[in-house]
């Protein structure tokens, strides 16, 4: 009698709607106006970006980046990923950002400032993206804790020295290791840590040497309980450490083990719910020369117009071989519909 009763109910909660399993879909559009006093002034076009995601079925969850810039179009990422399996695991393959520290899984318009830091595009490639499998395991414990394990065929947009297209030996591939943890200081005052660690048994085009990418990255911030998340400040710090074997000079065959080190700290304070002014602070050493170094510094301003509009102004003074120069950037970026992380938390 009881179930007779109830089945009406059990049904409506079980009926599937016909928009059910639609992905959202998105798009952002981001525009740089630089002034260079070496390389003089451009407007720059830097990438319109289609957001796609949705729930395959109630096991997993899929999600794509098609990224358009002046050099072509681009699958960013296109992942699937695990939404129930036991033990608080996650599974993640297809192409995506690996787990490897903090600002090298945001997108470009996702960063703080105008520009990734150069530790990133120097030993990293710019963004973590990778080919391959990655797995979570959340700690069920009271304390946050996550640690995953990856492997791929590479790390890093930017790294030419691996071709995705090639096949390759077991000991080729590159393997990750992250912990990362969280915990409060106070109610209105917490710490992020993370510890990465990507390594290559052998490099094919460094004549199979083995290299090893270590990283530590510590985010301070700190949110008044009072204000609804729009004040307080962010102090974020990553330190890279990158160890391979370089040859002497090109061509000679002579390879010999380097340590090169590099870093970048920001400051960001949130004044209210549309300024948040900063500065950002990098250092880099040369990968085949670490006695030659480079430093930047960054102000910058920006301004929320709404939470699908932003402004950004910037300016950068750069000191190192080659590098020295002083630049203007003024950015402008759009969230059209729902997009698959929009503008993240940093």
């Amino acid at each position: 009698m009881i179930l007779a009763e109830i089945q009406p109910q059990i049904a409506a909660a079980n009926k599937t709607f016909p928009s059910q399993f639609n992905p959202a879909i998105g798009f952002i559009v981001d525009t740089v106006f630089s002034h260079s006093r070496q390389n003089k002034s451009n407007f720059e076009f830097r990438s319109g970006e289609i957001g796609i995601s949705a729930s395959v079925d109630p096991f997993a969850r899929a999600y794509g980046i098609i990224n358009g810039t002046p050099d072509g179009v681009d699958i960013e990422e296109a992942a699937i990923v695990t939404t129930s399996l036991p033990w608080n695991l996650t599974v993640k393959g297809g192409r995506f950002f690996a787990e490897f520290g903090r600002l090298s899984t945001f997108h470009d318009h996702d960063l703080p400032f105008v520009n990734r830091p150069l530790v990133l595009d120097t030993y990293i490639g710019g963004e973590s993206q990778a080919d391959g499998v990655e797995v979570n395991w959340l700690a069920p414990i009271p304390h946050y804790l996550s640690l995953t394990a990856g492997m791929y065929n590479k790390i890093g947009a930017g790294n030419d020295r691996v071709d995705n297209r090639v096949s390759r030996d077991v000991s080729e591939f590159t393997y990750l290791l992250r912990a990362a943890t969280s915990f409060s200081l106070h109610d209105e005052h917490s710490i992020d840590v993370g510890l990465s660690d990507a390594y290559t048994p052998e490099v094919r085009i460094e004549d199979k040497k083995g290299r090893n990418l270590a990283g530590l990255d510590l985010t301070y911030r700190y949110t008044p309980l009072a204000s609804a998340s729009y004040r307080g400040l962010v102090w974020g710090n990553e330190l890279l450490l990158n160890h391979e074997s370089r040859e002497s000079f090109p061509g000679s065959g002579d390879f010999r083990g380097r340590n090169a080190l590099g870093m970048y700290s920001y400051v960001e304070a949130r004044l209210s719910r549309r300024f948040y002014p900063g500065f950002l602070f990098e250092y880099v050493q040369d990968v085949d020369s670490p006695s030659l170094t480079t430093k930047q510094y960054s102000p910058y301003l920006t301004f929320w117009a709404s939470e699908f509009q932003r402004l950004r102004l910037q300016y950068t003074h750069a000191d190192g071989p080659d590098r020295s120069d002083d630049r203007f950037f003024l950015q402008w970026t759009v969230i059209i519909g729902s997009h698959v992380h929009s503008f993240r938390d940093r």
